[in-house]
């Protein structure tokens, strides 16, 4: 079976997604660990957990242009890539935008003996 052009692309465009991921996941599980222990923050100061949702936005967004990129002559997207990647970014604004808000009434809640002004 010959590979066409739009195939082709594709291809491209999966193992470069696939290479680009797996070159951050290395790099980042190696860099940034504290050699004796977990750092922590000095008082005060507050820090949000890590988070995939970035992530996946990023995705989505790819897939979304993907869609735009690989369509038919005759059509505005390819919906097989365009819709997914629709859902993905948009699931993943309202995922963050929620831990945000979530994690803003915690913060704003708990009790700071600590904190400068609290």
């Amino acid at each position: 079976m010959p590979l066409n052009d739009t195939t082709f692309g594709f291809l491209i465009l999966g193992l470069g997604l696939l290479f680009v991921l797996g070159l951050v996941f290395a790099v980042t599980s190696r860099v940034g660990r504290a050699p004796h222990g977990t750092a922590t923050p000095p008082p005060g100061v507050h820090l949000p957990p890590g988070s995939w949702l970035p992530t996946l936005m990023a995705l989505g967004a790819a897939l979304i242009f993907a869609g735009l990129a690989f369509r038919p002559d005759d059509a505005l997207a390819n919906w097989v890539l365009f819709v997914p990647g629709a859902l993905a970014f948009v699931g993943g604004v309202v995922s963050w935008v929620r831990a945000a808000n979530r994690e803003w009434r915690d913060t704003e809640h708990a009790t700071h003996d600590d904190a400068p002004g609290h």
